[in-house]
């Protein structure tokens, strides 16, 4: 959304001397489902069209590309005309905003048409795409979508078996009987694989929130940078558990190999102020 707000703000004259054109191209003979359907024929960013008699009150349906939606037909509209004026241009086209049906960005313009007011919402992305203003493609974006959601949901099926699969060596532990010698082993192992299937999880949530069910038109590096952080925050505590692990098992059995959990210790403290020099700099970019 942020992306397409900032293009159209940057264009708006030449969106907007569009959009002008192509309402006043356009005269329905009535207000007739048919007659006001043939707008969709010339103009591919169109999405929904409806009528508003001269005491604004809807007088038609909502008539979208492929749908009538009936339920809007004599709906009070005088709230959204204090804002409408006639007085230097013919046609009036609205701020972007998110409409509440597609959910998408949007522009409405209302052009009066005898004692009627013609009212299109206009899909801001199609078109931005439509006059070269953005990069868009619809079937890369399905492509685009449905991968990004099989990879999330593979994911999330793996977070699932790391937690179920740490659950299954804590009981096993608990209620094994020959679980003496080896039993700070197999809790730390089990602590390893619940904390890194809950990264992985999170890790999934956020693509499919993001890419699939939410898609968003902010490519902004602030949801990638919180996604990062989380994902390698939960590395460092798994690493960390790893290192007093192997640090408390050298110590039990031979001192000779400490230098290897040293290294261990200072890989993970490496990282974790590489994480912070990191999160540094993304504070230093907003």
């Amino acid at each position: 959304m942020k992306r397409v707000i900032i293009i159209y703000t940057e264009n708006k004259n030449s969106v907007q001397y569009y959009v002008r054109n192509t309402m006043e191209r356009f005269s329905p003979i009535s207000s007739d489902e048919k007659d006001m359907h043939r707008f969709f024929d010339f103009e591919k960013a169109a999405e929904i069209v409806y009528s508003v008699n001269s005491s604004f009150v809807q007088s038609t349906s909502s008539i979208g590309r492929k749908y009538v939606d009936e339920s809007r037909k004599d709906t009070d509209k005088s709230f959204y005309f204090k804002w409408v004026s006639f007085n230097e241009e013919l046609v009036h086209i609205s701020n972007p905003y998110l409409h509440h049906v597609t959910g998408l960005p949007t522009l409405t313009a209302v052009k009066r048409h005898n004692d009627e007011y013609f009212v299109v919402d206009f899909d801001l992305l199609k078109l931005l795409e439509e006059l070269r203003l953005i990069e868009h493609n619809s079937v890369f974006e399905k492509v685009n979508t449905y991968i990004m959601g099989g990879g999330g949901l593979l994911l999330g099926i793996v977070s699932v078996f790391l937690i179920l699969y740490g659950g299954y060596i804590f009981l096993h532990m608990l209620f094994s009987q020959n679980a003496g010698q080896d039993m700070m082993h197999e809790i730390f192992t089990s602590i390893i694989s619940i904390t890194i299937g809950l990264a992985i999880y999170d890790l999934a949530k956020t693509i499919v929130k993001n890419d699939v069910l939410f898609k968003t038109f902010n490519y902004g590096n602030d949801l990638q940078s919180k996604t990062l952080s989380k994902f390698l925050t939960s590395i460092i505590i798994a690493l960390s558990i790893e290192s007093l692990m192997a640090v408390f098992k050298i110590a039990l059995d031979d001192y000779s190999k400490l230098i290897n959990a040293f290294y261990l210790v200072l890989g993970v403290t490496l990282l974790i102020i590489g994480t912070g020099v990191y999160n540094w700099f993304s504070r230093q970019n907003k």
